[in-house]
């Protein structure tokens, strides 16, 4: 009898060490990952900007997106500084996404960018043609940025994802040319070919 006591208080004790732990990310860890061409519109210096980029990242149960994204104004807009300069413009960072109902064939994601970019002008003059000439940039200004977003997504294909949203770019410490923080930033609306697995 002694030696079934001790070996139901044996059991008793080892039960707990051999449960299986929990962890946030656990052994049925589903993984993917994306690339993304992005192209957005919206107000920049009070005038139509056009912006063309990538997104993507490291997908994690078909929920949670880690990973970088990075735009370019690619829309010519031009500076009154009395060099017929043009502005140029980027920005990248970190990029965050949770995808709501991934599944579905229509769906929602929210997403944000948090790093920095640049502020530059640059001349198209100096010779009559795009690029010529020994002065292309002038000079340039780095500043934070923030865009946090929406987007409503279809499912085109197990490979392929379509999507527009909308987001709101918030740069801070511009100090260039006159230029200040709200001439860089606003509302973008933008259009999303993912591809990957989800």
């Amino acid at each position: 009898m002694k030696k079934y006591m001790i070996m139901l208080m044996i059991l008793a004790l080892a039960g707990p060490a051999l449960a299986r732990d929990e962890t946030l990310l656990g052994d049925d860890l589903e993984n993917g990952g994306y690339g993304a061409l992005v192209v957005k519109y919206g107000p920049i210096m009070g005038t139509e900007g056009f912006f063309v980029g990538g997104q993507g990242g490291w997908v994690i149960n078909h929920t949670l997106v880690i990973g970088g994204g990075g735009y370019g104004l690619v829309s010519r807009i031009v500076l009154d500084d009395g060099e017929c300069s043009n502005l140029g413009f980027g920005y990248g960072g970190l990029f965050l996404e949770y995808i709501i109902a991934s599944h579905k064939l229509v769906h929602f994601s929210i997403q944000t960018l948090i790093g920095g970019g640049g502020v530059g002008r640059y001349s198209d003059w100096d010779c009559g043609e795009w690029g010529c000439g020994d002065d292309y940039w002038r000079d340039s200004d780095a500043f934070f940025a923030l865009e946090p977003g929406a987007n409503l997504m279809l499912n085109l294909h197990k490979f392929v994802r379509v999507g527009f949203g909308a987001t709101y770019r918030f740069v801070d410490g511009v100090s260039y040319l006159g230029l200040c923080d709200s001439d860089l930033s606003g509302a973008t609306g933008q259009f999303i070919v993912k591809f990957g697995s989800f």
